[in-house]
């Protein structure tokens, strides 16, 4: 009687236990899944992240040692405006213009134009105008010509454009009411008052009765 009681009674304790168990056991395979799952969550981030990482590194640029260049863009019929030193309105206008990168104050101009207020004008087929200095380099056909009926050409040209002075280095040929003349390199000073030439210089003086005939439409 007393194995059987003792029997029983371990039975009852044991039942308990072992419900307790497989509670146990479930909340531990449950609580096994959720470490799994937030594991797998975990390492799918990072690897996301990595790849992200490793992906926004290939598509960002490496950074480059010392200042950046500016931006080369063309524009098409581009107008520049200033005063010379005397306080006097200039234009300048072109086809087309493209500052440089390696330089942004440096302007390369197609078929540039450069006016000012005593009427004379300046073109070319190319030039570089510098922003800062107000210095505009002159290349290919240039062509000058003033109020007074007088027409200069040369192939290269610079002209201090603030200053009111210009120079050459290469033949100039120059026409006009009193006559032509040719030089291998020339300058002008004194808002065009005063010519310095060097060089081959050769002049054709035209007289002041032809003068007169040609200001009135030539020989009758």
């Amino acid at each position: 009687m007393v194995t059987a009681a003792h029997s029983h009674h371990s039975m009852d304790l044991w039942g308990p236990r072992r419900a307790t168990s497989l509670k146990d056991a479930r909340r531990r395979t449950a609580l096994v899944h959720i470490l799994r799952l937030i594991f797998t969550i975990g390492a799918v981030l990072s690897a996301g992240i990595l790849v992200g990482t490793i992906i926004n590194s290939s598509l960002v640029p490496a950074p480059t040692s010392g200042p950046t260049s500016g931006l080369s863009v063309t524009v098409l019929g581009p107008r520049f405006e200033g005063f010379d030193s005397n306080d006097r309105p200039y234009s300048l206008t072109a086809e087309t213009a493209r500052r440089r990168r390696e330089n942004v104050s440096l302007i390369d101009l197609v078929n540039p134009r450069l006016e000012d207020a005593a009427s004379s004008v300046v073109q070319a087929r190319e030039g570089v105008w510098n922003a800062d200095t107000e210095i505009l380099e002159l290349v290919g056909d240039v062509v000058m010509t003033d109020a007074a009926g007088y027409t200069f050409t040369s192939q290269r040209t610079r002209m201090y454009v603030k200053d009111n002075r210009v120079e050459g280095q290469t033949p100039l040929n120059g026409v006009g009411p009193i006559g032509e003349i040719r030089a291998d390199e020339y300058e002008v000073l004194d808002d065009g008052n005063r010519i310095n030439l060097k060089g081959n210089v050769w002049t054709r003086f035209t007289p002041k009765k032809k003068r007169g005939q040609a200001a009135n439409g030539g020989n009758r």
